[in-house]
């Protein structure tokens, strides 16, 4: 009971915007525990965090720390902090932890295996289509995906994820209740009802402003064994996370792209500098010392009930893509059945339509 009411102050604590580390610090270091620092809350802290944290945070304490436990119960939130059965031991490790966790969801201590994928916003078909395969061969594995819920090559690990029936952990940089983008709130309540976490460090109202996410990129890589690099730009956020990554002692891998694609320069790169070449999410496995682990269990996409005849045309676009006419051809269909059997697939996320009336099946 001393333990989930600690996390309460902390967590008075974290609701404040103003209040930085280095108030923080000072806090701890005048009062020793959060409680302590409720309980003992005076004008004077104002010296020690400034004003503005000072006003935050009277504010908040005006309302009571129960209230604060009524609004957290409400919208299903709950709390972590070093130490306790729920914190991730592998974020234990990392030198500026947080201390204090928000979370929807599942978050064990014990996450064995754990991979995080992270790349451009601005992805391409490319990099989309290559971190929704890898991250649902790794979760078919039973290795935890780890991202960051951003447009691009985030969404696209997480839904791999999800399409192998896998867990995923999406790290936010804004609060629980300030999904960013809103696009991806029915991705977020997904993710919470296949056994995965979302995760941040703001106070859920938090919302997603610009400094937050490099400080949020340290947890990206601070969950994982490991980070994937897929495409990322120069200049671009990612790699925030993988200096962390360095830093924290996390393997780094990168997947080789087109040469002539901006979004392959840093991967190329890096590369270059030492991360380890990845195609597939096997590379991966072995180069964790996973592959034997992960025998027995099934790595195989698994196709959904198909008709003969839908079955019949993914089975032709396997070995490689093809145009509609020769599908025609092949298959002895007209247009009009033909186009409704591509629609199907297309909508059962199958195959991919490529320009000039091409058509491909996904891995």
């Amino acid at each position: 009971m001393a333990e989930a009411r600690e996390k309460l102050y902390q967590a008075w604590l974290s609701c404040s915007d103003s209040l930085g580390e280095k108030g923080r610090g000072q806090l701890m270091a005048r009062f020793g525990t959060a409680r302590q620092a409720y309980n003992q809350f005076s004008g004077e802290v104002a010296q020690l965090i400034g004003e503005k944290a000072y006003s935050e945070l009277a504010k908040l304490r005006d309302k009571g720390i129960d209230k604060l436990e009524q609004a957290l119960t409400r919208d299903k939130i709950s709390l972590c902090m070093p130490g306790d059965g729920h914190y991730p031991e592998q974020l234990a490790q990392i030198p500026d932890l947080p201390p204090l966790l928000f979370y929807r969801g599942s978050l064990s201590k014990d996450v064995p295996r754990a991979i995080a994928i992270v790349g451009s916003r601005r992805e391409t078909r490319y990099g989309r289509e290559q971190a929704f395969r890898i991250a649902r061969d790794l979760a078919a594995s039973g290795v935890v995906i780890v991202s960051g819920l951003a447009r691009g090559v985030d969404t696209a690990a997480h839904k791999g994820a999800l399409a192998a029936s896998g867990r995923t952990i999406a790290i936010l940089g804004s609060g629980i209740k300030r999904i960013y983008p809103r696009e991806n709130e029915e991705l977020a309540e997904q993710i919470i009802a296949t056994g995965g976490a979302l995760v941040s460090e703001f106070a859920p109202k938090a919302e997603p402003l610009a400094y937050h996410f490099p400080i949020r990129n340290r947890l990206v890589s601070g969950f994982s064994h490991g980070v994937l690099l897929v495409e990322a730009r120069e200049k671009s956020g990612t790699l925030i996370t993988v200096g962390h990554a360095l830093i924290q002692g996390r393997e780094v891998f990168a997947l080789p792209g087109p040469v002539d694609q901006p979004g392959s320069a840093v991967p190329h790169r890096m590369l270059r500098e030492g991360a380890r070449l990845i195609t597939c999410a096997e590379d991966i496995l072995e180069d964790m010392g996973w592959a034997q682990s992960s025998q027995g269990v099934q790595t195989s996409f698994v196709l959904p009930d198909l008709t003969n005849e839908e079955r019949r045309l993914y089975d032709a676009l396997c070995d490689e893509q093809k145009q509609f006419n020769e599908l025609m051809r092949i298959l002895n269909l007209q247009a009009q059945e033909l186009n409704v059997l591509l629609t199907t697939l297309e909508m059962k996320n199958l195959i991919d339509s490529l320009p000039g009336r091409m058509f491909k099946a996904r891995s």
